[in-house]
């Protein structure tokens, strides 16, 4: 059963709905090709008919009213500000010290707070887990911690 939805949150299914037709419309003229050997109509046509069920299920979707007061526009900035900074710092720190940042920053976004432990453990967790992914798995060329963050530590040329 359809639930009163507000017109913002109709709106948002709408354009999500439409966005995931034009990647259908997008991709349906491509071959799809072989599961062992896809083609590149497989990604467009796929992601939209996801993208279009789910934007289906926004306007199925069953949720009770509730005030969340003001927008957190800290949050907002600070998790802006953490994925700018990861970006930034992956190349020129290397994937170790720019995970930190970006863990740190999205914690301070929290407006409850978060243990020192839980958030070294997160730390921790996640620069194994992009080291395992993107260093060991997919072979991108990020260093670990950059030869010149050493260096700038050590004192050393």
């Amino acid at each position: 059963m359809i639930r009163k939805n507000d017109l913002s949150e109709v709106l948002f299914a709408f354009v999500i709905i439409a966005f995931g037709l034009f990647l259908v419309y997008s991709g349906i003229d491509l071959s799809i090709g072989k599961m062992s050997r896809i083609g590149p109509g497989f990604l467009p046509l796929s992601l939209g008919v996801i993208i279009t069920v789910l934007g289906i299920g926004i306007l199925f979707e069953r949720q009770e009213k509730r005030d969340d007061g003001p927008p957190n526009l800290r949050g907002l900035a600070l998790i802006t500000l953490a994925i700018g900074a990861f970006a930034a710092l992956v190349e020129t720190t290397g994937l170790f010290p720019a995970t930190a940042a970006l863990v740190i920053l999205t914690a301070l976004a929290n407006h409850e707070r978060i243990r020192p432990l839980t958030m070294l453990g997160t730390i921790i967790g996640l620069c194994v887990v992009g080291y395992l992914l993107f260093v060991a798995a997919l072979q991108l060329p990020f260093k670990p911690i950059s030869p010149d963050l050493i260096s700038w530590f050590t004192g050393t040329s």
